[in-house]
């Protein structure tokens, strides 16, 4: 009987870790979904919801790569960026825009810089909080309402626009799913191990029975 005991034990915790597993992987799967997008401007506002991750995609344009192309730039420029809250605090933030030098005579552009790093100089903590861990413009919104991104043109290289602004949000699909998976999953790996521990001391107390 112990050894039955120990087997249904053993496949309660085997399944329960493999819902455990899967659960687990399954909530650190991100898809980024388009949120809003601005063409050819400075600036775009959004509703977002707290506790989401959002991030910021700026997709320079050609203009912007004309100083990088000609070589005049031998260093990421910063371009100064700001997050107004739906409070009215403001998060400053400068991203450092790279462009390679064109290898053509003829055309003077090169490639569209893109961002290589992000400094944040001023953050408003009541309204969100920013991922310092990556060269993305990455933030959680404490506040639910409409948020406002701006490039600020003063002392910014270029007097055209940005191709566009987007913005992005991080979802989990089925996370309400996966998360009962993991939490069954972890429930049946501790009643597994319960009872593959109570299947021994049964075990224990059958042979010290039967020695008497």
């Amino acid at each position: 009987m112990p050894s039955k005991l120990l087997s249904l034990g053993l496949m309660v915790l085997l399944i329960g870790a493999i819902c455990l597993a899967v659960g687990e992987f399954k909530l650190g799967t991100v898809d980024v979904v388009p949120v809003e997008q601005k063409d050819s401007d400075w600036s775009l506002a959004a509703n977002l919801t707290h506790g989401n991750t959002y991030g910021i995609d700026i997709q320079s344009s050609d203009a912007w790569g004309i100083p990088f192309g000609r070589g005049d730039f031998t260093e990421p420029m910063p371009a100064n960026i700001t997050i107004t809250s739906p409070g009215g605090d403001v998060t400053r933030l400068q991203a450092f825009f790279w462009g390679e030098r064109s290898t053509s005579s003829y055309y003077e552009r090169g490639s569209p810089p893109v961002i290589l790093e992000v400094n944040y100089q001023n953050v408003d903590s009541v309204g969100l909080a920013v991922d310092n861990s990556t060269a993305h413009i990455r933030f959680m919104p404490k506040q639910d309402g409409c948020y406002n991104v701006t490039i600020l043109k003063d002392g910014f290289w270029s007097q055209e626009p940005p191709d566009y602004i987007l913005l992005l949000k991080e979802a989990t699909p089925e996370r309400e799913t996966y998360s009962v998976v993991a939490t069954v999953g972890g429930a049946m790996s501790t009643l597994g191990g319960v009872i593959c521990l109570a299947s021994l001391f049964k075990g224990r107390n059958v042979k010290r029975r039967s020695r008497r």
